[in-house]
């Protein structure tokens, strides 16, 4: 199946982007994420929603970077609670799965309930959305 995957629910949406964005380079985009994480730096982000209060479900896509998510995504999530929240995670990695990002969610969002997350290779991405269409509606996210 072909398509946006996420034209399968109505939602609002929001891009999680830092100001300094890393290179379009693959191997100097993964060594300054590696940089980051190590620093655990809290890249500025170019903006922020105001409020997050009047959502009760969350889906966080996000790439797998050495092993969690990226620390922009760290940013976001510390920026605001999430408890009594769901959040539903959706990785796109090379062959590390999830990583250790579904635990440090829990960690960075106590309260909220963390789902398990969907894996999605990336290069399988372009043929991905039935796989997201079955997680969404396990998920009770498609009437």
């Amino acid at each position: 199946m072909h398509g946006d995957p996420w034209d399968l629910i109505a939602a609002d949406r929001f891009k999680i982007e830092m100001k300094n964005p890393y290179s379009p380079v693959y191997m100097t985009c993964i060594e300054e994420a590696k940089k980051d994480l190590r620093a655990k730096a809290r890249p500025e982000l170019v903006s922020m929603p105001e409020s997050i209060d009047a959502y009760d479900t969350v889906v966080l896509a996000y790439p797998n970077y050495w092993g969690t998510m990226p620390m922009a995504v760290f940013t976001f999530l510390e920026r605001y609670d999430f408890s009594g929240k769901t959040i539903l995670p959706l990785c796109t990695n090379e062959g590390s799965g999830m990583g250790s990002s579904e635990r440090d969610l829990k960690r960075t969002c106590p309260g909220a309930t963390v789902k398990d997350g969907l894996s999605i290779t990336g290069s399988a991405v372009a043929s991905a959305k039935e796989a997201v269409r079955r997680w969404l509606d396990s998920n009770g996210l498609l009437k």
